[in-house]
């Protein structure tokens, strides 16, 4: 990235190996709705110009002397890299809650460079978040196992119980794996919605096995349709996978008395003020609840997840573009044609 909302094929020193770290040959790397988010809106911590990119699946090519591996991973092996960093020592970590450590960083931003590239650094705090793939998953799906992973913590916030009635605002690949997901936790009725009709066709082609209902949001964000679905009372749990104010605020407009909901994406770095009419919280004692990144368990349940559902999972894969067309690959993300892109260098 050399500013905002422009992108230039370089070539790059080669990387330095840190004597605890490691480099990785870069098979696939994913794009992100952070990166896409960075990309369009920029971010503080990822001044230009830049090498974006924190869903990297390769080789490790070259490993330092004196860095600790994980279990079962050595060099050569094919591995996935988790992006969010952590120092495992604070009291979140200590309590199996990495993604909230008071010191993470995340990969692909300062101090660290991305993997859109051919060779990547895995930095010394990095190396612990390395996790063996198995031999016949291809590179490209494996991509998925870091949004997988954080899409599995807003389902688990939600907590979705057997008959219950889950929405899910916004179509993208982290919608269409939480429609997944709810299914296979018990709800009684998934409903998805989008407010770009290309997008939810294309969603619906991936996981529309999963999904009862789905709709184009009307002018009140989907609010009419989501009560009519559920025969008035509105659903029991709502799931915002959309950077969007007006789908947080029609998410407590739709919901059910007593529902849960859970504020899934993050608002852009410079306009994160969201107005919210606190009167729905109040009077329909709502539990309204934010989910970011993911933590070690989650990544190990989203590799046995990805054993047993990678068919389905790899639907949703839509693009793959060679590393001197990653320009492309983010106009196609804009356009809404497609779902999960994947940059294959």
């Amino acid at each position: 990235m050399t500013a905002v909302d422009a992108v230039e094929i370089r070539k790059a020193p080669e990387p330095e190996l840190d004597p605890e770290g490691a480099i990785l040959h870069v098979e696939a790397c994913g794009i992100c709705g952070t990166d896409a988010r960075t990309f369009f809106n920029g971010d503080p911590k990822a001044p230009a110009p830049w090498i974006l990119g924190h869903e990297p699946v390769g080789i490790l090519e070259q490993v330092g002397p004196n860095a600790v591996l994980p279990p079962g991973v050595k060099k050569g092996d094919r591995v996935f890299l988790g992006s969010i960093l952590t120092c495992g020592r604070c009291h979140w970590c200590m309590d199996g809650f990495q993604n909230l450590c008071d010191q993470h960083l995340l990969y692909g931003y300062e101090p660290f460079p991305g993997a859109y590239a051919e060779y990547a650094t895995v930095p010394p705090i990095a190396m612990k978040n390395l996790i063996p793939l198995p031999p016949d998953l291809p590179s490209d799906v494996a991509t998925i196992a870091d949004p997988f992973a954080c899409a599995l913590n807003g389902i688990e916030m939600l907590d979705v119980n057997i008959g219950d009635s889950v929405v899910i605002l916004g179509s993208g690949p982290i919608g269409c794996w939480q429609a997944m997901m709810a299914r296979d936790r018990g709800a009684k009725r998934v409903f998805l919605t989008d407010v770009n009709q290309q997008r939810l066709e294309i969603a619906l082609k991936a996981v529309g096995s999963f999904v009862d209902e789905a709709w184009v949001a009307a002018e009140d964000n989907g609010v009419a349709q989501a009560l009519e679905a559920t025969g008035g009372k509105g659903p029991e749990r709502v799931c915002v996978a959309a950077p969007s104010k007006k789908a947080q605020q029609a998410a407590l407009q739709m919901a059910s008395k007593r529902a849960r909901i859970v504020y899934f994406a993050g608002l852009p770095k410079h306009d994160p003020v969201s107005p919210l009419d606190m009167n729905e919280l109040h009077y329909k004692e709502l539990a309204i609840l934010g989910a970011y990144g993911a933590t070690h368990r989650q990544y190990r349940i989203t590799m046995d997840y990805l054993e047993r559902r990678r068919k389905e999972l790899a639907a949703v894969v839509t693009h793959r573009f060679p590393l001197d067309q990653i320009g492309e690959a983010f106009a196609t993300i804009r356009s809404g044609s497609g779902l999960k892109v994947v940059i294959v260098p």
